[in-house]
């Protein structure tokens, strides 16, 4: 999480450099949020095979049902969307900061994924992993709503009331109730 506040701290940095006050609009935003809840989707499938515990395949299972509806809910959001031309200083500066900017959220970068499903070793490895990616969203999404206008901050916050749902979930499966 210090990475996170390094890189949310560098983002404010380059955002007030290169005076982009809107850098990302809300269907760049939506767009994350379809690839993390595709990734999402793969992490509980992924985990489901490696336990027998009834409880935790059922509440995966379901999870992995709602990173499916979760994704296509931000896709079709997407389609109502506006379409984003980034301002850019230099070609392929968007793509390149996009990409930097993704690999500090654990399900959007598919070589991290990888290796973190190959570390679950126990169901508190995976429940651990499931809050900490079910965080990260949160993280990712709130510090993105920060770079999208005022009426689409509500879009965003759908989106994190929906990470918030997952959380909520795990705890109470992690606290047996």
């Amino acid at each position: 999480h210090l990475e996170q506040a390094k890189y949310k701290q560098e983002l404010e940095f380059k955002n007030k450099e290169m005076n982009m006050s809107n850098i990302f609009n809300v269907s760049e935003v939506v767009d994350f949020a379809v690839h993390i809840e595709q990734n999402g989707y793969k992490f509980y499938v992924e985990t489901i095979k490696k336990f027998q515990d009834n409880k935790l395949v059922q509440l995966f299972q379901f999870l992995a049902d709602e990173e499916l509806k979760h994704g296509q809910t931000f896709k079709n959001l997407l389609k109502k969307l506006e379409s984003f031309t980034p301002r850019e200083s230099y070609s392929g500066e968007y793509e390149a900061y996009m990409k930097d900017f993704l690999k500090t959220h654990a399900l959007a970068n598919n070589d991290a994924l990888q290796k973190a499903l190959k570390s679950i070793s126990s169901i508190d490895d995976a429940i651990s992993m499931a809050l900490s990616f079910e965080k990260d969203s949160i993280v990712l999404f709130t510090m993105l709503k920060s770079y999208v206008d005022t009426d689409n901050q509500k879009v965003v916050d759908t989106i994190i009331q929906e990470e918030m749902k997952h959380i909520l979930m795990i705890s109470r499966y992690k606290h047996g109730l």
